[in-house]
């Protein structure tokens, strides 16, 4: 990486690292995930990925309100 591309990762980096944490799952979710998936057989790459994001999505409420977008 050449040195001039190293501030823009970095800015990029750390604005991704703010952001995660308002999208991500509560802990509990994510354990309580975790604990299910540790007595589940995968047989297929991504069996594992697939299984937590569907937990997680079926654990987490769905967001309420209306979203207000922009109007051009």
């Amino acid at each position: 990486m050449k040195p001039e591309h190293v501030p823009v990762a970095l800015v990029t980096c750390l604005a991704m690292m703010s952001v995660t944490p308002a999208l991500a799952a509560p802990r509990q979710i994510e354990n309580l995930c975790s604990e299910q998936a540790r007595h589940v057989t995968f047989s297929y790459r991504g069996d594992y990925e697939a299984f937590m994001a569907n937990c997680i999505a079926n654990h987490s409420s769905t967001p309420t309100g209306k979203r207000k977008y922009r109007k051009y």
